[in-house]
Parts: C-alpha cells; structure tokens; sequence
C-alpha cells in the first residue's frame, strides 16, 4: 500500500491535467489510460484518457465514490458517537458525534481517506 506523499511522486499524478480531480479519481484515471492503451494499442495521451474517462466512466464511477465515501465517513462517525458516548457515560446522539466529527476529524479524515485504497470504488 503506498501513502499519499509516495502517490504524489508518481509524475503523472503531479501532471497539471490531474489536478482538478480527487487523488483517488486521479489514480482511477491512470488506470483507465492502462485499459484504454490496450484497447488502443496504443499508448494513449493524457489528454485522451481524461476525454475517454469523462464521456464513458466518470459519472458512474462518481455516483459509486459518493456512496462509498458516505458509507466510510458514517462509520467514522459511529465509531465516534461510541467513543464520545462511553466518556459522557450516555448516549451522546448520532447528531452531537456527527457535528462534533465534522468540527474536529473530518479535514484530516479526508485527506487520509483519499489516500486509501478503498476510497475508490
């Protein structure tokens, strides 16, 4: 698994044309170009690959990183009404764990998240 600082050395993730995208559509988007080359034979340019990503695969594979993010940022947030709960020694809410994750978690969340393998549909 490689982290986010040794994803960022990849040259093509640095590339210009990437950086309008999330680190994990960006990765998703590299290896389109892989599957797009061979169904080219060819070595695809970037440029071709974010044309062929955007009219065939984007919107779906959005959809599916929407839903996962969601599902991922629920749990974190469940584990911290049960973290929150235990030192009020009662049920804090779902609400209450969730504005506080949001406050204090959810930055720093995200940007390991997209870091993630699994942030990836």
């Amino acid at each position: 698994m490689r982290s986010q600082s040794s994803l960022e050395a990849l040259p093509e993730l640095t590339d210009p044309l990437l950086k309008r995208y999330c680190p994990s559509e960006a990765r998703a988007i590299l290896i389109h170009r892989y599957y797009l080359g061979l169904e080219l034979k060819r070595e695809p340019t970037l440029e071709d690959t974010i044309a062929s990503w955007e009219a065939r695969f984007a919107r779906p594979w959005r959809r599916e990183k929407a839903l996962c993010d969601v599902a991922a940022q629920i749990r974190e947030i469940e584990r911290h009404k049960y973290h929150m709960s235990e030192q009020a020694g009662q049920d804090v809410g779902f609400e209450t764990a969730a504005a506080d994750w949001i406050r204090s978690h959810a930055k720093t969340w995200r940007d390991w998240w997209e870091s993630q393998p699994a942030s990836s549909p």
